[in-house]
């Protein structure tokens, strides 16, 4: 009983760590528009599932969304995250053809000024942006696009918000290691064409 009262004292040791000296919360990061976003994410999940059911069987693929977004998550461990991941876009829902797969890419996450830091290496519409502790099995990325979707990378936009470009606005997402082995991040609402996009991602 000592050895695993122990053992979860020295596993949430890291968070901190990894999160900033002051393991800033999320919600006071965020714009208003991003925090509404993530306050409705479930909808946008259950919504983006049910709207691209029928184009992706069309093109029978359905079954790969469906592998990503129902496989059991697992322990939201920062080290697990950290590293080289191959990475794909899928986009759910949403007037655009409502069921896209893309091909892989590369992206990464590293720990950065003390916190884990996510960024997509290769291919279009990249972003980059901190990490969040959300709860025991996901985090919050608060992302930004590059400049001009291949570009240098930008910063957040933080509370005050500002930008309202659609192809600059930022994106929130919802972060989860899958027991399989894999990660995924899933973007709820985005501005353009989807109800929710979802980065699958597997290692280098």
């Amino acid at each position: 009983m000592r050895f695993a009262a122990l053992a979860a004292l020295a596993s949430l040791a890291v968070f901190p760590v990894l999160a900033g000296e002051t393991a800033l919360d999320w919600r006071s990061q965020a714009t208003p528009h991003d925090l509404d976003r993530l306050e409705r994410y479930e909808d946008a999940v259950t919504k983006g599932m049910m709207e691209s059911r029928v184009a992706g069987e069309e093109h029978g693929t359905y079954n790969e969304l469906v592998s990503v977004m129902e496989e059991e998550t697992v322990a939201a461990d920062p080290e697990e995250l950290k590293g080289q991941w191959n990475c794909r876009t899928i986009k759910a829902g949403g007037p655009f053809a409502g069921f896209v797969v893309y091909g892989r890419f590369r992206c990464e996450i590293v720990e950065k000024n003390g916190r884990l830091f996510f960024e997509k290496l290769s291919g279009s519409q990249r972003q980059s942006g901190y990490l969040y502790p959300r709860d025991e099995k996901s985090w919050v990325l608060l992302a930004a696009p590059n400049e001009g979707h291949s570009g240098p990378i930008r910063a957040y936009s933080g509370p005050e918000g500002g930008v309202t470009d659609p192809q600059l606005i930022d994106e929130p997402a919802v972060v989860s290691l899958l027991k399989d082995g894999r990660a995924r991040i899933v973007f709820p609402w985005p501005e353009l064409e989807s109800t929710f996009n979802v980065l699958e991602m597997t290692r280098r």
